[in-house]
């Protein structure tokens, strides 16, 4: 009899393991499903944003950080339980009176610009259940917006106009070439820009046009079509150095002799008649090379912007970034050829460098273009062999009087 006791127990226990652990220790659980009916719509549109909490067990409190791309989304703020911007919205839905098994949030944004986001919960994320107060395991998606243009929306990106103040292009404006340039003074830290779009319904964005430094730099112009189509136009701004800036003029060959000393070293451009001039402590007439003429071997043809004007000058083959460059002309005593401009120091001189041979190009050495510093260099050098030539003397003679020292010493 007592076996079969023994028998009964051992049966309900087993019935009680097999079947109660699973629902005393199984934790509650719920899904997270982000949806909306249009997940492509276009721009300007209103897109309703729907969460959707669905558990086995009573759903309590639940508290939770949605994400978005602001660039292309603009979240409308419900006051409600959802409050936010900027790309992040904060859920908060706490004290529920009654848990359920099912709850549902609508959230409002508008399409504000084209492009695609993702829209998805943090890891922030909390839900609770009514029963016990404990954080359930969540599972959860991810919801993909894309805000497209309408059929009707135009492509053009064009600019039609492209004005600017100081300084001129360096090449005439048409819509469909992207690259440019202009060279300003050293008091200039931006431009005044005008650039009209083709269709009226494009945008226009500037960028860089402020705080220039000296040398280059670059400001960009981009056209947002109807669209979202883009184009992006830029300028290369050069700002010149303290005194390069163009000072008085003088006009004719007398006043070229008599050069305005406060002019030296700025490079300017004079313009009479059909002819140009360079000045800026010389006056040097600017030609066209004759069929006679050979350009030195090594250098090509190129180009050169000063004072808005575009002149012809060669560039050394084998150093295009290179300082020196070549102009072809007749200085204010008559002299025709080849001379070597400098545009980092604006001074001009004859052309008659010292050349090496390298296969069969005509170079100027680099170590000839840095003189000033390598005799600097030998200076200080010098001064360092005279005090190293002190320092041996010294050391010859003491070490002279040790020797006699010891000498008299052993002989007494």
């Amino acid at each position: 009899m007592k076996n079969k006791y023994r028998f009964t127990l051992k049966l309900l226990l087993l019935i009680a393991f097999l079947f109660l652990p699973g629902r005393i220790c199984q934790a509650a659980s719920a899904n997270i499903d982000i949806t909306s009916e249009n997940k492509t719509v276009e721009k300007g549109d209103t897109v309703i944003v729907s969460i959707y909490l669905t558990s086995e067990d009573l759903i309590g409190d639940f508290e939770g950080y949605l994400s978005y791309n602001a660039d292309v989304l603009e979240f409308e703020n419900s006051g409600e339980v959802a409050a936010g911007g900027e790309g992040l919205v904060k859920i908060t839905d706490t004290g529920v009176p009654q848990g359920d098994k099912q709850r549902k949030y609508a959230l409002k944004f508008h399409a504000l610009n084209y492009g695609k986001t993702v829209i998805s919960l943090t890891d922030e994320t909390s839900v609770y259940s009514f029963d016990t107060g404990d954080n359930m395991s969540v599972s959860l998606n991810q919801l993909k917006i894309e805000v497209v243009s309408d059929k009707s929306a135009s492509d053009n990106a064009y600019l039609k106009e492209l004005k600017l103040n100081p300084g001129t292009l360096s090449r005439e404006f048409t819509k469909k070439t992207a690259s440019y340039s202009v060279t300003v003074g050293s008091e200039v830290s931006q431009l005044v820009i005008s650039a009209l779009p083709e269709d009226d319904k494009a945008t226009v964005s500037i960028t860089g046009n402020k705080d220039f430094k000296t040398g280059h730099n670059t400001v960009e112009i981009s056209v947002q079509a109807q669209s979202g189509k883009t184009k992006t136009y830029t300028l290369d701004v050069l700002k010149e150095e303290a005194g390069e800036e163009p000072g008085n003029e003088t006009t004719g060959q007398d006043e070229g002799e008599n050069l305005d000393k406060t002019a030296i070293g700025k490079l300017q451009l004079k313009k009479e008649a059909e002819n140009n001039y360079l000045t800026g402590g010389f006056y040097l007439q600017l030609l066209t090379p004759g069929e006679d003429v050979t350009v030195p071997e090594g250098y090509e043809k190129t180009s050169l912007v000063v004072d808005g004007t575009s002149i012809t000058v060669y560039t050394n083959t084998s150093d295009l970034d290179s300082d020196f460059l070549l102009v072809y002309g007749e200085n204010k005593s008559g002299l025709k050829g080849f001379y070597q401009l400098d545009r980092r120091e604006n001074t001009i001189q004859r052309f008659n460098p010292v050349s090496v041979k390298e296969g069969e190009k005509l170079v100027i050495p680099k170590n000839a273009r840095n003189i000033e510093h390598y005799q600097n260099q030998i200076v200080i050098l010098g001064i360092a062999a005279a005090v190293l030539t002190g320092i041996c003397s010294a050391l010859a003679i003491g070490i002279i009087r040790m020797v006699l020292k010891n000498k008299n010493t052993e002989d007494e």
